[in-house]
C-alpha cells in the first residue's frame, strides 16, 4: 500500500507540473487618467521668461487636453503654461501573445503662440509606458508611468 501511495504520487507529481503563475493572466495596464506637462517658453539669448503670452494648444487625437478647457492658456509671470492631458493606452499586441503587457501612453500636440506678429509653432511629443513580463529573465525591465509631470522648454528668437 505505502509503494503504491508513492508510485501515485511520483506520477502525478510527474505528468501534471505546477503551472508558472506570475499574476499576470488577464491583468491590464493601470489606469493612467492625465499626464502633466509644463512649458517652459524663453528668449533664446537672453533665457528670460516670456510671460503673459497666449498660447494655442492642439491635440493629436485620440488622446484629449483636459486643462486649459479652452485649448488657450496664458503664460505666467516664470513664462510657464501648465497643461493637463488624458492619453489613450497602445497595447503591444506582440507582447500579449508571449503572455506580457506593454502598453504605451503617446501623446502629440502644437502650441502656436503668436509674437511680433509672427506665429511660432512647436511639435511636442511625450510617452510614457507600462509593461509587465512574465519570464524572470525580463522582469527588471518592468516599468510604470512616471506621475510627476514633464518639464520642456521652448525657446522664442
Amino acid at each position: 500500500m505505502g509503494a503504491l501511495l508513492i508510485l501515485g504520487t511520483c506520477l502525478g507529481g510527474c505528468a501534471y507540473p505546477t503551472p508558472f503563475d506570475n499574476g499576470l493572466y488577464r491583468a491590464e495596464a493601470p489606469v493612467y487618467p492625465e499626464r502633466r506637462l509644463v512649458l517652459v517658453f524663453q528668449r533664446e539669448k537672453t533665457y528670460s521668461p516670456v510671460a503673459g503670452a497666449k498660447v494655442q494648444i492642439e491635440v493629436a487625437p485620440p488622446a484629449r487636453l483636459l486643462k486649459p478647457e479652452s485649448a488657450v492658456g496664458v503664460t505666467d509671470a516664470d513664462g510657464t503654461l501648465a497643461l493637463v492631458l488624458e492619453p489613450v493606452a497602445k497595447y503591444d499586441e506582440s507582447a500579449l501573445k508571449a503572455g506580457d503587457i506593454a502598453v504605451d501612453y503617446p501623446l502629440a500636440l502644437t502650441v502656436t503662440m503668436a509674437r511680433d506678429e509672427k506665429l511660432l509653432t512647436w511639435d511636442l511629443s511625450d510617452n510614457q509606458s507600462f509593461a509587465r513580463y512574465r519570464d524572470p529573465l525580463y522582469q527588471g525591465l518592468n516599468r510604470d508611468p512616471d506621475p510627476a509631470p514633464a518639464f520642456m522648454t521652448l525657446t522664442l528668437p
